[in-house]
C-alpha cells in the first residue's frame, strides 16, 4: 500500500503497472486479454530477472516456471537455484545503497520540549 502523499513509494508500482499495459497493448490490441499470447506473456514476465538476477518466480517459488522458451536443462537444476543466496546478498548491498543515497540529505530534528507549541497536519482534508 502506497501513501498518496509520497510518490517516490509508488515508483515500483508504477513501473510494474506499465509493464503490464505494455504487454496488453501488444499481445491483445483489441482489449481481450484472455488469450494464450497474453498468457505467455505474463509468464515469461515472471521469469525476467531483475536487477537482483533473480526473477519474480525464482523469489516466490524457489526456480524460474517452465515456458515455451528454450533453455537448457541445468538452468532448472536444484544445484544452479542454490546460489540464490549470492541474488541476496547482492538484493541487501542494493538496498542498502539506495537508503544510504535517500537518506543523505537527512538531519536529525530537534528535540521537543514539555509544553512546546507544535502544528499537526490533518492529512484526512488531502484527497
Amino acid at each position: 500500500m502506497t501513501s498518496p502523499h509520497y510518490p517516490q513509494s509508488s515508483g515500483h508500482a508504477e513501473a510494474a503497472v506499465k509493464s503490464i499495459k505494455h504487454l496488453i497493448l501488444t499481445t491483445a490490441p483489441s482489449g481481450n486479454i484472455d488469450c494464450e499470447e497474453c498468457d505467455r506473456g505474463l509468464l515469461e514476465l515472471q521469469n525476467t530477472p531483475n536487477f537482483t538476477g533473480r526473477s519474480p518466480a525464482q523469489i516466490l517459488y524457489g526456480h524460474p516456471l517452465r515456458s515455451c522458451i528454450p533453455a537448457h536443462p541445468q538452468s532448472i537444476s536444484k544445484e544452479w537455484q542454490a546460489k540464490t543466496e549470492d541474488c541476496d546478498c547482492l538484493a541487501a548491498a542494493h538496498a542498502e545503497k539506495v537508503k544510504t543515497r535517500y537518506d543523505q540529505p537527512a538531519h536529525p530534528l530537534p528535540r521537543l520540549s514539555v509544553g512546546q507549541q507544535v502544528w499537526i497536519q490533518d492529512l484526512t482534508s488531502h484527497r
